[in-house]
């Protein structure tokens, strides 16, 4: 996933994503329809697809404020 600012990347990722994607409010953040559901990728995620045609998001490591 592209950082928020880069739109040229955010726009090739939402040609590539095409119906399998929504908007969030969250900048930065799209969801994507997957085998197992609805699932948030952010900036520094993965979305990979799959030779059978399905999307899934792999998960930077990120850190979370407490």
């Amino acid at each position: 996933m592209p950082p928020p600012h880069d739109s040229r990347s955010w726009s090739r990722l939402w040609a590539w994503l095409g119906e399998d994607a929504h908007a969030m409010t969250e900048a930065g953040a799209v969801q994507v329809c997957t085998p197992e559901g609805w699932t948030i990728a952010h900036s520094g995620d993965w979305i990979v697809l799959s030779v059978s045609g399905d999307f899934h998001v792999a998960h930077s490591g990120r850190t979370w404020d407490a």
